[in-house]
């Protein structure tokens, strides 16, 4: 016996618009995204995301040449221009920049109005919060994790539907929405919105806070997802297309130098002392903390380290880094932008009393660092 396996032709899926525009009352410029959904017609490549090339880099397919404006409710139109009619170098397809005419008015309604080449037209409607009192860096501060904790509070805004509470981390944001008018972060907070729970706080490292007062289609849209199983999807108020146009408001806002209690020898400001090849001309310092120790019951201990590295001069920058330490063996992946998973190099050497001594992975020659 045998069976027959049947075919089906499944018919082409037409492209729909994407769109996404937060309008931020913070900042003199507006951006739109705009492309299409991938349907398998296009081929897409993968790359390095470029910021100034956001859509193409990221697999997108940008809708370009289209008709971008933002109207406010006594009908003056602000057109957009996109990045790509002004680039140099072919970057910022489907970006569209407009600057309000007369600034973004808090609490006042604005539409979005777009018209393709191809005749598609997309209309979406949003009001800005209006909140009582706004300001930005009152939460820079220094925060050492093993003793501080941190009380965030705002006043109430107007047309706000709900409060945003962001905080950027090296594996990924820290990002909730809340309906009260304060938050209470102590150093152990873990991140329930990265994989394996890690710490939101890492010593180290410069994070990011944010608090913003968001309007209804901000909220809904980043509440909800696509879910295969009950057919649920993101909830979009955008008529012609899928995506966001909402508003913001920045509540509150600064930058945690995050460090930690360093009592344990790995631990301190290591300066290089002697270099060979490309090591000497890399980086100058590294600042190593005690991130997690060693699980209860591990087979090889294994400590868990971050810190901060420093380049040599004179174009010497300071960013973060993470790393392990397993015995008296020590490596570590210095990042840029703060970010676990962008790895310039990667460190690995042996911690002998006050000196660690190595190489890179990506460069020549060895280096000597000694703890101050």
């Amino acid at each position: 016996m045998s069976c027959e396996i049947g075919t089906i032709t499944v018919p082409k899926t037409t492209p729909s618009i994407v769109v996404h525009a937060v309008l931020n009352a913070n900042t003199s410029s507006q951006v739109v995204l705009v492309e299409r959904t991938l349907t398998g017609a296009i081929p897409v490549h993968d790359s390095a995301f470029n910021a100034a090339d956001p859509i193409v880099s990221d697999g997108g397919i940008p809708v370009t040449g289209a008709r971008v404006e933002i109207i406010d409710s006594v009908g003056v139109a602000s057109l957009a221009v996109e990045d790509l009619a002004v680039s140099t170098n072919g970057t910022g397809a489907g970006v569209y920049r407009v600057g309000v005419a007369g600034g973004l008015r808090l609490g006042g309604r604005y539409q979005l109005h777009i018209v393709t080449p191809q005749g598609e037209e997309v209309t979406a409607f949003t009001r800005v919060p209006f909140p009582e009192f706004a300001s930005t860096g009152a939460l820079s501060r220094t925060f050492n994790r093993d003793h501080d904790s941190l009380l965030v509070q705002w006043k109430r805004a107007a047309a706000a539907r709900a409060y945003a509470l962001r905080v950027e981390s090296p594996f990924g944001p820290f990002f909730l929405f809340t309906d009260s008018l304060s938050f209470r972060m102590n150093g152990d907070l873990r991140n329930l919105f990265a994989s394996d729970l890690p710490r939101v706080f890492i010593p180290g490292f410069r994070q990011d806070v944010l608090i913003a007062a968001v309007d209804s289609n901000f909220f809904d849209y980043y509440r909800t997802n696509n879910d295969p199983f009950t057919g649920s999807g993101i909830i979009s108020r955008l008529n012609g297309a899928l995506g966001l146009f909402g508003s913001m408001v920045t509540l509150n806002s600064g930058t945690l130098t995050v460090v930690a209690d360093q009592t344990e020898p790995i631990e301190g400001r290591f300066r290089s002392t002697s270099a060979t090849g490309d090591a000497s001309t890399f980086i100058s310092s590294v600042t190593l903390y005690i991130e997690s120790p060693p699980a209860n019951g591990a087979a090889e201990a294994t400590t868990a380290l971050s810190g901060r590295y420093t380049t040599v001069a004179p174009n010497g920058r300071t960013d973060g880094l993470i790393g392990r330490m397993t015995g008296n063996s020590v490596s570590f992946a210095v990042l840029a932008n703060q970010l676990a998973g962008d790895t310039v190099d990667v460190f690995t050497g042996t911690l002998d009393g006050g000196t660690l001594s190595g190489k890179y992975k990506r460069r020549t020659g060895e280096v000597v660092f000694v703890k101050q």
